[in-house]
């Protein structure tokens, strides 16, 4: 059975009522389950259906009234959750204003937390108090409809820290290639809230509908005249306030350096596969039912460590050297990639020393469909 055949079944199962069978048919097709991100949260999402039943409450199936409008609802209220761990949560109002009017129990609450918080003892305490951060004087909101950013879009530049070049305003694009409006606006709130720097100016680009991340990217980079260039998936979350200060200090200061990642291999192994060699840096990754801190930090002693490649989903650029869209035409290896190419115009590209995560990657399970294919192309075109 495909993917497509079992959401089919389960969105049946939602709408005719029978509720009880829907973990059942998950499990049954277990094979399947575990290689779609829907159908893997639906799984998860039954022991809640189970609770709430046990306990004679309306339950989580009983609220929605198919699997789009089940994983909008799981989406929303992650997102609202990981904005209150992280400081982003303009207004708590907003978020017990969606507990109430999407009728979420405890136990949903509590499951959900405990899938895509770190740190959840703060979230709590952070409900049960109602507290909220200091809001923005134009907070942007989560809006469930919201179409996605288009390529003018421009972040907040209120706050300050350092003067650089102050007469010369610089400009930082942030560039996102999407196929999920609701994953690209939670992207953009939190470049919203990252502090800009005086005589910085902040664009964000959303590519849409590309033939591959190669081809998105070229055409993005054409389309700003930034120096200074962020290519990140619509599921990176950055987190560092300080972001765009720490990038710039390393940038303005090395001109070799052509390329900061937030993950890097320090030697590609021969197999072309970056995970099989060691990692360095530091990340907080969610893969569906838990978020987990990953961590092989760059020494403290250290500003930077130079590695052979980072990982794409973040990748921060101060010079343009094309994507090889010609080689790479689907999903993989268009980072490691391009890494070899800067290496091969002279430059370094390096993963910055960090006392805590710089981002959150909310990336689910990865696809690995054409990943050999192209890892032999990579090994052909840079370690034959």
């Amino acid at each position: 059975m495909s993917g497509d055949q079992l959401k089919q079944q389960v969105n049946q199962m939602l709408e005719s009522g029978k509720h009880d069978e829907i973990k059942e048919q998950l499990l049954a097709h277990k094979d399947v389950t575990e290689h779609d991100n829907d159908l893997a949260i639906i799984c998860y999402l039954c022991t809640v259906y189970e609770q709430e039943r046990a306990a004679g409450q309306r339950t989580i199936f009983e609220k929605v009234s198919d699997m789009e409008a089940l994983i909008k609802r799981y989406t929303i209220l992650k997102f609202y959750l990981r904005r209150i761990e992280f400081d982003v949560m303009d207004d708590m109002r907003i978020f017990g204003e969606f507990l109430v009017q999407n009728q979420v129990s405890s136990y949903e609450l509590l499951r959900v937390l405990d899938f895509s918080a770190v740190h959840k003892d703060k979230v709590l305490q952070r409900i049960g108090s109602g507290a909220s951060e200091k809001a923005v004087e134009n907070p942007v909101e989560m809006d469930v409809n919201v179409s996605a950013a288009k390529m003018d879009e421009k972040a907040d530049s209120n706050s300050a820290v350092d003067a650089y070049r102050s007469d010369d305003t610089q400009q930082i694009c942030f560039i996102i290639c999407t196929n999920n409006p609701i994953y690209a606006e939670e992207c953009i709130h939190y470049i919203n809230h990252l502090i800009v720097p005086e005589g910085i100016d902040v664009d964000i680009l959303t590519v849409e509908e590309a033939k591959s991340m190669t081809a998105g990217y070229n055409e993005a980079m054409h389309c700003t005249e930034a120096r200074y260039k962020v290519y990140l998936h619509h599921d990176t979350f950055i987190i560092n306030r300080n972001f765009i200060k720490d990038c710039l200090d390393i940038f303005m200061n090395h001109s070799e350096i052509g390329m900061i990642g937030n993950v890097g291999v320090k030697t590609m192994p021969a197999s072309g596969v970056m995970w099989d060699g060691d990692r360095y840096g530091m990340l907080y990754e969610q893969h569906i039912y838990e978020t987990k801190l990953l961590c092989n930090a760059v020494s403290s002693s250290l500003k930077y460590m130079q590695v052979d490649a980072i990982d794409g989903f973040l990748m921060v650029t101060q010079y343009d050297i094309p994507w090889r869209e010609d080689l790479f035409d689907k999903w993989d290896f268009y980072d490691c990639s391009q890494s070899m190419e800067f290496i091969r115009h002279g430059y370094q590209v390096v993963v910055p020393s960090m006392r805590e995560p710089w981002c959150v990657h909310d990336c689910g399970f990865v696809n690995l469909k054409d990943y050999d294919v192209e890892k032999e192309k990579f090994v052909a075109e840079y370690l034959s």
